[in-house]
């Protein structure tokens, strides 16, 4: 019987086996055909042979349940190299009328000739339940199974059967896969990528629950293919997660829609809350029903898919989606909506979020804010850009005005402006001598006149209105001399007199375009605020923790610089950028609510001073348990009701001076920030009194307006 192993062979093989035959594990060998020719106690126990027999007539082959699981041992050795143990094959086992699930630990023995497998030495024990799934053993709360060629059910633990529904084991074994697939195609697809790729792993699958529920599921799943490439067994292990899509206690309505055979959208998921929405007490009730049956009408349903399509097109969900809605008593629901279709299942299965807005102004309310603030967003990008524009043709055609990179010299614009009409004035001047001696149209000459009279009459208020008036009759005479050009005017002075005319309208044009910069750069800051606001946040305690107050105060300070600058206001403040003070506070609420403080006094100072500038001042003042900040600026007053009323902090109230010089304001920011500051647990005040010996109920005179904020510290 061990003719077929050469000596040398035999020997080494018997070697091997006395080191580990003592071992309190079966241990035998075979050769490559099976042939059992070793055995310790243990094996001849566990395979239920006579101790004082001898090993005549055994083969390993005859206790596989299936003998082809004898060639996948062979596979997998013949992969191994020489002289290595394989660990943890498993194997099926059949001893007597017992099955077994075994572990093979092996060591194979080639040929030197014809470099085939010769001889092997094996180690084999009996596994739990557990064990047998041991590779799967990553998966945790997972449901494990095993199919045979049929791909039905053999065998699978207690958590498949609690996956699915089933009461007990015995329920599912022996029952196709097919039956337990959301779609019955699936089998055939599972079949066919396990053939593809042996090891499937995280596969996606939708199976059907006793009862017909849906549960999703990923998928670890091992076959076992036999040399013509059928696969004779699979074993995997299969993780709900349903609920890692459809939450089942959040105090929203979710749900899943998927089509069903005949291709009908019905709710296959929900949780008790989206199931409340329409009238039902559990999730149960509302599964399996048609979506169709809780829209108003065909045409909102209609309108909703194509919403729903057209985000998907993009790759977007749909968000914030308004629809009405009707429960089962046929009561009408305002519902607004977030939901996408899930990748890869050709927009058969969707989730989403429902809210029920039915009377909830203050819902509707945070929507609205929710879409202005997306839009006042996408509004400042614009102006953004607008602003960029402008700045880059103000150095363009200002090239030789600029003060810095930003800003022109008005002074130096306004005297090159004046040298410019005065050389035009005189070339007008010299232009109607000059028609008047050749005979030219008396009406051709005062096309050209006619501007320029009415450019020397009137002279406006306001800068930027007197570049636009300049800008527009230059134009008009440009237009005018035009018509000259067809006369026998000398050329020259047609060509001086162009020039001229040039130059004023270049002036002019970048005098408004730095003027109306500016205008934007004023605005800008509030639009930024306006914009926060509308998409601020509740703030919540258990989101708040401790920040840096001073740099929080200095952030908001420098992004207000340019404002700052462009109102001709100084910023002062004594703060040291290296100070901590710590504050348990939400940072971007705290920020919203400086940035008004801080734009409201750049806004409101005045410029006239006399030898003064203007300025607003920042102090801090650190205290034992708080911290207190005080902003002050010298302009506009408030009135002394107002701050006795406390007025200034209601939602859309402007002080009745507030809009001296055509300020402009929203009523919102003082409220905004009062909000914030006793959110955080400080206080905020204001105080406002003449200056200069003013009598306190004259208004129109400069007042000290002083902001005292306090907030408490972390210790």
């Amino acid at each position: 019987m061990n003719s077929a192993l050469s000596p040398a062979l035999l020997e080494q093989v018997r070697i091997a086996y006395e080191q580990i035959s003592g071992l309190p594990f079966p241990v035998h060998a075979t050769l490559s055909d099976g042939t059992m020719f070793l055995a310790n106690k243990s094996a001849r126990d566990f395979f239920g042979i006579p101790q004082e027999s001898d090993l005549e007539g055994i083969n390993i082959r005859n206790f596989y349940e299936d003998p082809r699981d004898r060639e996948q041992v062979l596979r997998k050795l013949r992969q191994n190299p020489s002289g290595e143990w394989h660990n943890n094959i498993t194997i099926r086992l059949k001893v007597g009328n017992e099955h077994r699930k075994s572990r093979l630990s092996s060591l194979p023995f080639f040929d030197a000739d014809s470099d085939q497998i010769a001889a092997m030495i094996n180690i084999t024990s009996s596994m739990t339940e557990v064990e047998w799934f041991a590779e799967f053993e990553d998966s945790f709360d997972a449901g494990f199974f095993e199919l045979d060629e049929r791909f039905s059910i053999t065998s699978c633990n207690a958590k498949t059967t609690e996956i699915l529904n089933y009461t007990d084991k015995d329920a599912l074994i022996g029952k196709p896969v097919s039956e337990l697939f959301w779609e019955l195609d699936q089998a055939a697809a599972l079949r066919e990528a396990l053939l593809k790729t042996p090891h499937l792993h995280i596969q996606r699958l939708k199976l059907r629950c006793k009862g017909g529920a849906m549960v999703i599921v990923n998928m670890h799943c091992l076959a076992f293919p036999d040399d013509t490439g059928l696969i004779t067994r699979a074993k995997g292990v299969i993780r709900d997660v349903t609920f890692d899509i459809i939450a089942k206690d959040v105090p929203v309505g979710l749900f899943m829609v998927t089509a069903n055979a005949e291709g009908e959208e019905i709710f296959s998921r929900a949780n008790d809350a989206f199931a409340h929405i329409y009238g039902y007490q559990t999730e149960d009730e509302i599964i399996g029903r048609s979506t169709t049956d809780f829209h108003v009408s065909p045409t909102s349903f209609a309108e909703f898919k194509k919403a729903l399509d057209e985000a998907a097109d993009n790759d977007l969900p749909l968000l914030d989606y308004y629809l009405d809605m009707k429960d089962i008593h046929g009561k009408k629901h305002n519902i607004v909506t977030n939901v996408r279709y899930m990748p890869g299942e050709n927009r058969r299965l969707r989730v989403g979020v429902a809210y029920d807005l039915t009377d909830h102004v203050g819902k509707q309310l945070r929507i609205l804010e929710a879409d202005f603030g997306a839009l006042l967003h996408t509004y400042i990008a614009t102006v953004n850009g607008l602003r960029d524009t402008m700045g880059m043709l103000v150095k363009a055609h200002g090239y030789d005005v600029m003060a810095n990179e930003k800003h022109i010299d008005r002074s130096a614009t306004a005297n090159m402006l004046g040298g410019h009409i005065k050389r035009l004035g005189s070339l007008i001047a010299e232009l109607e001598k000059v028609c008047a001696e050749r005979g030219v149209s008396a009406d051709l000459f005062e096309r050209m006149r006619k501007p320029w009279r009415r450019l020397s009459e009137k002279q406006m208020e306001r800068e930027k209105d007197n570049a636009s008036w300049a800008r527009r009759n230059m134009i008009e005479m440009r237009n005018a001399l035009d018509a000259l050009k067809k006369t026998n005017l000398p050329r020259e002075l047609l060509k001086s007199t162009r020039t001229e005319v040039d130059e004023i309208l270049r002036l002019t044009t970048v005098t408004s375009l730095s003027l109306s910069l500016d205008e934007l750069n004023e605005r800008i800051p509030e639009f930024y605020y306006f914009r926060d606001y509308l998409r601020r946040k509740e703030i919540e305690l258990q989101d708040a923790k401790p920040q840096n107050i001073l740099s929080i105060l200095l952030d908001a300070t420098q992004f207000l610089e340019e404002f700052a600058s462009i109102r001709k206001v100084a910023i002062l403040h004594h703060i040291n950028p290296n100070d901590q003070v710590l504050v348990n506070c939400n940072k971007a609420s705290l920020n919203r609510a400086f940035s008004c403080l801080l734009h409201n006094a750049i806004k409101y100072s005045w410029s006239k001073r006399g030898d003064n500038a203007p300025y607003i001042d920042i102090r801090v003042d650190k205290r034992p348990d708080t911290i207190e900040i005080t902003i002050e600026n010298w302009g506009v007053a408030i009135r002394r009701e107002e701050l006795e009323n406390d007025l200034i902090f209601q939602f859309g109230q402007r002080g009745q001076i507030a809009d001296d010089r055509g300020r402009s304001g929203t009523g919102i920011g003082l409220y905004d920030a009062h909000n914030i500051i006793t959110k955080h647990g400080g206080t905020i005040r204001i105080t406002s009194e003449p200056t200069f010996g003013n009598p306190p109920e004259v208004y129109s005179h400069p007042f000290i307006t002083k902001v005292f904020i306090t907030l408490p510290i972390v210790k």
